[in-house]
């Protein structure tokens, strides 16, 4: 689906810019208006997107009544998919992290390391939550939870209804972050609390919920008016970030903002859906997919191919040798098994404007900020 791949490359484009740009312009922000750095900082708000079109890819197919989740044997199948789908990469990437960075360790921090990423420790660990050797890893962490949660949450639907679960969700949600950041009000870097699962329930049954309406015909056809309203919600919930993490404004209240934000999300999203079949959605610009098709990859790279070759070649070498490394595993380990590349890399003239979106692992981001 376009949509998503496009949505997922504009989410994996605002991580990169957070990281390589955002770095620069704090140190050069002298008499730079706070509005217009409230819009260069938060690129980071990738991992709301990301999260959001988890559950609504993930849940899709329920939606649509093309599987089900009724035995325990639908529940093994689904496991046995994500993980084939998330761990392979995961781990070829850990290992070959870990044994580049070995060489400047120690004995007990290597084994430490080791523990926490092979074992996925850091996911449960209260200061290890952000691992210092890929710190972008607590993100795929919380979607392996949700992988793990999701036959649940399919059953609870089916039960409760996803209006009901919906509000649960909403409320949980919001209560964990407002927690969270009483328990630890630091302003930047990820929260155990606020930034983990529980913190983070409501952008996933969201995507789930958006599913719902798109498998029943129901996104109604004046949904693209939703966008110029979502776009207001994203940049008042990007104001109210910034002056949180770097003008003083309690972090507390980062846990409402977090709600703007990802009411702002699903408007581009509903709107995304409704004007897709329209073929005018810039969305369906082919490199613009690409790069979302890979998000994955480049996301699970960016962190330790930057903090590696930046200091020696620069921001450019850095993010060509990243988008380098990620169209390799992307190619022969997330999807080996394709035997066409140029169907990956929509390079066969048919999948230019459209590609069918795959359960694929909707990489997240880590950031500075949230």
């Amino acid at each position: 689906m376009s949509v998503v791949n496009g949505l997922r490359g504009v989410a994996i484009l605002g991580v990169l810019f957070q990281h390589v740009v955002w770095g620069w312009i704090s140190h050069h922000s002298g008499g730079v208006p706070d509005g217009l750095l409230a819009l260069v900082s938060n690129g980071w708000t990738g991992v709301n997107l990301f999260f959001i079109l988890s559950g609504f890819v993930l849940f899709l197919p329920y939606a649509a009544g093309l599987r089900s989740m009724l035995t325990w044997k639908d529940a093994t199948r689904f496991y046995w998919h994500r993980l084939f789908r998330l761990m392979p990469l995961y781990y070829f990437a850990v290992l070959l992290i870990l044994a580049i960075g070995a060489a400047g360790m120690s004995q007990a921090g290597f084994v430490e390391a080791a523990q926490q990423l092979l074992l996925l420790r850091f996911v449960v660990s209260r200061y290890g939550f952000m691992p210092p050797i890929d710190y972008p890893l607590w993100s795929i962490g919380v979607e392996i939870l949700f992988s793990v949660a999701f036959p649940v949450m399919v059953v609870l639907v089916a039960r409760l209804g996803l209006v009901r679960i919906l509000a649960l969700a909403l409320s949980a949600a919001l209560i964990a972050r407002i927690f969270g950041r009483i328990w630890n009000p630091g302003p930047l870097g990820p929260n155990f609390i606020s930034d983990n699962l529980p913190g983070r329930i409501d952008e996933f049954v969201l995507g789930m919920a958006i599913a719902e309406l798109y498998a029943r015909e129901r996104v109604p056809i004046w949904a693209p008016r939703l966008i110029g309203p979502g776009l207001f919600l994203i940049a008042l919930s990007w104001e109210a970030f910034f002056q949180c993490q770097y003008r003083g404004l309690s972090t507390v209240m980062m846990s409402p903002a977090n709600n703007l934000l990802d009411a702002g999300l699903c408007c581009v999203l509903l709107g995304a859906l409704a004007r897709e079949g329209s073929g005018r959605s810039v969305l369906a610009f082919a490199p613009l997919q690409v790069i979302g098709m890979m998000c994955y990859s480049i996301y699970i790279w960016h962190a330790p191919v930057m903090s590696a070759v930046v200091p020696i070649a620069g921001d450019v070498p850095a993010l060509l040798l990243t988008l380098a490394v990620a169209a390799f595993t992307y190619r022969y380990i997330e999807f080996r098994k394709e035997p066409d590349w140029r169907t990956l890399f929509l390079a066969n003239g048919i999948g230019w404007r459209r590609r069918a979106a795959t359960e694929a692992p909707v990489a997240t981001c880590a950031s500075h900020g949230h």
